[in-house]
């Protein structure tokens, strides 16, 4: 299967194929890009307004929005933008709001006059906004009513736009809807290799950082995004011996609900997903999943992806089976998909192909992948890597290492970042030449498949070996019992460190140490095998995007230690 694959692929990138790669000068090196990608997120935006004009594009918390719809009041504020702002090309814009309508109109907006959209953390605190905004410093932020009174409780000097209808503008503010009086933008044309947008690192183990990507990064990402489709469309259609084109007759069109939020490049991904094919985006203000279920059962949603718990939290409802069968693609997004949510998935919602991948903000989403057969295949591994990438596997001297041994992850591609905005020593130490150094840790096979073990700041050195805490925490994970799983490294002075295991449990299910140890030793090896196993630490701390915040959970169990003395 993965060789049918990677057949296919070869094919629709060759120089006649419709996903043609070719050779490009990026920054002075020659990069692989898609021959046929826009030349920037302007023109993608444009194709998908004069083709998919009256189809809706949002659902908002049930209000729908068509294209024509949001465009035009895109058009409006980037005309505001230029006009009654002052801003030109090149000018950082910052967007921090919920995911709703307006987020969508404001960075349509940035982008129309060749801003720089500076996508904040509308779910950061006080403090963690004040940095964020004094770190990469914007003249105009657009903002919902709630986050733009933190902007000026935080001192910050940006003049505020403020998104959603029905929102008070706080003073001194300005509406979204106040500004509809003014004329329409014309399109800038934006070079290739200019900033697009400025994405925060999700930042559980410190201060985020901001990583600029440019509009040839994000459009060579959504073409990316349609060549994973088109190869596994055509591997169905040869095994099911279909015509491609019946096939394609036959999708229905994509409705995706929207978990990530906007802020998030899980959220840009879906965003361009659904406004490239003519889709529709559903959304709720918060999470709730009672109502998320009812949403994409309204709206037939065929795609969804988000954190594990979010999935799982769907999952438990009785009717979940029911209100989800529309649903055609399923990924689990942030983390490693759990051995326990797999066999939920296959068993409760069996015509929903499942997908795994593997990215990361500084390479505009995902440069791996694998869906339906093909992650069937290799449903623990990350899938294959995108054909617009180079990956080196390397030890800690930074020299290769043999074909499926263990080490650090360095890419080298056209999706990578172009910088941390103003972190210079960060750039450099992020980068060896082209070559990005990801600080993932894993292997990859002899077909291709790529392997994640841990992040390298995450693995615990106990006793002189090496504990990988994904390696264990997905050992663990084929327990349905266990809702949440993190393991962490904590000081020893024998050992160097011991491995903690923090469980929260499911709802009506019993656990102890012993039955955690016995499971982990089915798979591991001995040294592997958490010292402690704790059960009251939960729920766990989380980021924005719903990565468990290991230094958080650290702190939590050491104090709990200081205070058992």
């Amino acid at each position: 299967m993965p060789a049918a694959y990677k057949k296919i692929v070869a094919t629709l990138t060759a120089e006649s194929g419709p996903f043609a790669v070719q050779n490009t000068d990026i920054g002075g090196k020659p990069f692989r890009v898609f021959a046929h990608a826009p030349r920037n997120l302007n023109v993608l935006f444009a194709r998908a307004e004069a083709q998919f004009s009256d189809l809706d594009l949002v659902d908002d918390n049930g209000k729908r929005w068509t294209y024509k719809d949001i465009f035009a009041r895109a058009k409006k504020l980037a005309g505001a933008l230029q006009n009654e702002f002052g801003i030109s090309a090149g000018d950082n814009i910052g967007l921090v709001m919920s995911n709703q309508a307006d987020w969508i109109t404001g960075f349509l907006a940035i982008t129309w006059v060749g801003g720089v959209a500076v996508l904040f953390n509308s779910r950061g605190t006080l403090d963690e906004l004040a940095h964020a905004t004094g770190t990469v410093e914007c003249a105009v932020i657009i903002a919902d009513a709630r986050r733009a009174s933190l902007l000026i409780e935080a001192g910050v000097i940006a003049r505020l736009i403020i998104g959603g209808l029905g929102e008070t503008a706080a003073a001194p503010a300005i509406s979204i809807d106040a500004l509809m009086q003014h004329a329409p933008a014309e399109r800038a044309d934006v070079a290739p290799d200019a900033p697009a947008a400025i994405l925060f690192t999700s930042g559980t183990t410190g201060r985020p950082r901001g990583a600029v990507l440019t509009h040839r990064n994000l459009t060579n990402m959504a073409v990316n995004l349609q060549l994973m489709e088109a190869a596994g469309l055509t591997l169905i259609s040869d095994n099911m011996g279909v015509p491609l084109d019946a096939l394609q007759q036959m999708m229905p069109r994509k409705s995706i609900f929207l978990v990530f939020p906007f802020f998030h490049i899980s959220g840009i991904t879906n965003l361009i997903t659904a406004v490239q094919s003519g889709g529709m985006l559903c959304m709720i203000p918060r999470w709730r999943s009672e109502v998320a279920l009812e949403l994409i059962a309204a709206n037939k949603v065929t795609m969804i992806s988000g954190p594990p718990l979010v999935i799982a939290d769907l999952l438990e409802w009785p009717d979940a089976a029911d209100k989800m069968a529309s649903i055609n693609s399923i990924a689990i997004g942030g983390q490693a998909t759990p051995a326990s949510i797999v066999s939920r998935i296959s068993r409760m919602l069996p015509m929903a192909g499942q997908s795994s991948g593997w990215g990361m903000t500084e390479v505009s989403g995902s440069i791996s992948a694998a869906a339906g057969a093909v992650f069937a295949a290799q449903p623990g591994s990350c899938g294959l890597l995108s054909p617009l990438g180079d990956l080196r596997v390397v030890d800690e001297m930074g020299h290769d290492v043999p074909q499926g041994a263990t080490g650090e992850i360095w890419l080298r591609s056209a999706l990578v970042m172009q910088k941390y905005w103003g972190a210079p020593e960060a750039t450099a130490a992020t980068f060896e030449g082209e070559w990005y150094k990801t600080g993932d840790i894993g292997l990859v096979d002899e077909e291709g498949f790529i392997f994640l073990v841990d992040r390298k700041r995450d693995m615990v050195i106990s006793g002189g070996e090496n504990i990988y805490c994904a390696e264990v925490e997905r050992a663990l994970s084929a327990d349905e019992a266990l809702a949440e799983i993190s393991i962490f490294g904590v000081p020893d002075p024998r050992l160097g460190e011991r491995a903690i295991a923090a469980i929260t449990l499911r709802e009506g299910c019993e656990r102890s140490e012993e039955d955690v140890k016995a499971l982990a030793r089915k798979t591991l090896a001995e040294y592997k095998i958490p010292a402690a196993v704790v059960f009251d630490l939960g729920p766990f701390p989380r980021n924005a995007t719903g990565k468990v915040n290991k230094l958080k959970l650290r702190a939590a169990y050491l104090e709990r230690l200081v205070e058992s003395f």
